[in-house]
């Protein structure tokens, strides 16, 4: 800028700082009086530490969900954080370019750039043509699934395999974090959040599809959801694809008109018909415009949704899209595929409260090309401002069938789910539906210094004996802070033992547990008489098995 005089002022020179990829300017105004910038701890925005008792329920969730995937034989596989950019595809819904929907930077490593084929490419001089490529946190699980699945298929072309006809069967899950690059957060989103998914890929079979609204609902009440707290909804793309088509919407305004739709739960019919005609003022007065449809358009629509807003069972959905006046490929093809779905759910007696039909239903409909699935949880909590709010939608999923293709320039059918692990979390707490408790070590008092020695032989005892035990190291020696920090911990025990415990073989145990739940009790040494027991130091691993 040729100096720091001008504009801003000697003292006040224009910081220009890198965010993302994209070069932003930050102006960073002070005064040669103020105070130097200094380090702060603090975390950034969207991103959590994250305690023992929600690590508790986070591991809860993982280990439910990834149990009911085993069982129906998908295999536990990992990717990389890190993926290239371009294998990562679509920067989230609605940003095109790395700029803007993901954590992304150039790779240190300049690389050969290759062509199509996988050659790399030479200049006219007939160098390699180097290039530091954009990396990319992932966003979600499932694109580094389709780079998993394209780079093993792309090896097999190497031995003349690559073929659409011979795409092998494969069925994966994978848990792990996915980062959102978001200007704005909402309350209880995050930009580090993790996901737990199960995908098959290499099958069109409607059977894969019908499986996973099983998979969801059985994960669901094997996290300790309620069978009758949510309800998984499914649709099909091609249905709302085709009747929009039929209601003589052009296909440009096909994203726009969806949109609005899968407000429905929001806003209600009245807001959806405000919405797609002339707008309508939004919670804080603001005016929300609208798309204004035509009125035959307008009718057409909400006549669609006021038809399927009314509870009905799977097949008397199916027999009112059948009454549809207008049929065309995408709506017949719809229709059939969820048949199938609805068959292969009677066949294995899935009751129609839980897995239902929705044809309102709207998710990623520019991602998925046929069945999409999303569970809707009827729990309910009250927000910060004492509001009852709906939990509303857990996770879901569907079919894509062309994620995979813009990598390999083929189509290969895939389908799957994925769940929100700290989404899910944090509803279940505040619902109450799990009260997250990680029980902490047995923790040994030190009472005297002078036994620590004494301490370590009972501790490895224990921790032989596959019981978690810590020794208290802290500087404040006070058995009221020791007693404390068990508390802050968990523990479910607290050994003690001091010189006439020794002499005697024994050790006094606290069944800290009980302890908590005897708060009633006033008088010091009833309490004591009922937490507090001595017991002979042999007997001291069959005393804790029998009591945790």
């Amino acid at each position: 800028m040729g100096g720091t005089d001008g504009l801003f002022g000697k003292h006040n020179p224009l910081h220009v700082t890198f965010a993302g990829n994209t070069l932003r300017p930050y102006l960073f105004f002070h005064d040669a009086m103020d105070p130097q910038p200094g380090i702060v701890p603090r975390k950034i925005k969207g991103f959590r530490d994250i305690g023992p008792q929600m690590n508790e329920l986070r591991w809860h969730i993982i280990r439910a969900a990834a149990g009911i995937y085993r069982l129906y034989g998908f295999e536990h596989w990992d990717t990389p954080l890190l993926e290239y950019a371009d294998n990562l595809g679509k920067y989230l819904p609605d940003a095109d370019t790395v700029e803007e929907g993901i954590y992304s930077f150039h790779n240190p490593e300049a690389e050969p750039m290759l062509a199509g084929d996988g050659r790399e490419i030479r200049n006219e001089w007939d160098h390699v043509v180097m290039n530091r490529y954009y990396l990319a946190l992932r966003y979600d699980l499932t694109a580094p699934l389709a780079r998993l699945y394209a780079e093993r298929l792309w090896n097999d072309s190497l031995k003349g395999g690559l073929s659409p006809d011979k795409a092998p069967l494969f069925r994966r899950y994978q848990y792990g974090p996915v980062f959102r690059y978001e200007y704005k957060l909402d309350p209880g989103r995050f930009r580090e959040f993790w996901q737990v998914d199960f995908d098959t890929v290499g099958s069109s079979d409607q059977h894969v599809d019908a499986e996973a609204c099983m998979i969801l609902s059985r994960a669901m009440e094997a996290i300790g959801l309620p069978a009758d707290s949510y309800q998984v909804k499914v649709n099909n793309r091609k249905i709302l694809k085709g009747f929009l088509s039929v209601a003589g919407i052009p296909e440009q305004r096909e994203d726009a008109i969806l949109r609005v739709i899968d407000k429905l739960d929001k806003i209600g019919l009245p807001g959806i018909e405000s919405e797609l005609g002339k707008g309508r003022p939004d919670a804080s007065g603001a005016f929300v415009p609208g798309l204004n449809l035509g009125q035959n358009e307008l009718s057409r629509v909400m006549a669609f949704l006021e038809k399927f807003s009314g509870t009905a069972t799977r097949t008397e959905v199916l027999s009112a899209i059948r009454s549809e006046k207008q049929m065309n490929n995408d709506l017949e093809e719809g229709l059939n595929e969820l048949q199938t779905i609805h068959d292969v759910l009677n066949a294995w007696e899935m009751d129609e409260t839980r897995i239902v039909f929705d044809p309102s239903l709207v998710r990623g409909m520019s991602y998925y090309t046929g069945p999409v699935f999303e569970v809707v949880s009827d729990l309910s909590y009250t927000d910060h401002r004492g509001r009852q709010r709906k939990v509303g939608s857990i996770c879901g999923g569907g079919r894509y069938d062309g994620l995979v293709e813009r990598l390999l320039g083929m189509k290969i059918p895939a389908s799957g789910a994925s769940i929100g692990v700290d989404r899910l979390a944090e509803l279940l707490m505040m619902t109450g539906q799990y009260k997250a408790s990680a029980a902490g070590p047995v923790l040994i008092l030190v009472f005297d210094t002078t036994l620590l020695n004494e301490y370590h032989i009972i501790a490895h005892t224990l921790r032989e004996a596959g019981i978690d035990t810590e020794i208290y190291f802290g500087a404040q020696k006070g058995l009221k802070k020791q007693m404390a920090y068990a508390d802050r911990k968990n523990s479910p025990f607290a050994v003690l033992m001091g010189e006439d415990e020794l002499k005697k073989g024994s050790v006094t145990v606290k069944d800290l547990r009980l302890g908590r739940e005897t708060t009633d009790i006033k008088d010091k040494e009833e309490w004591k008489n009922r937490v507090q027991s001595e017991i002979p130091r042999d007997q001291l691993i069959g005393y804790i098995r029998e009591h945790l």
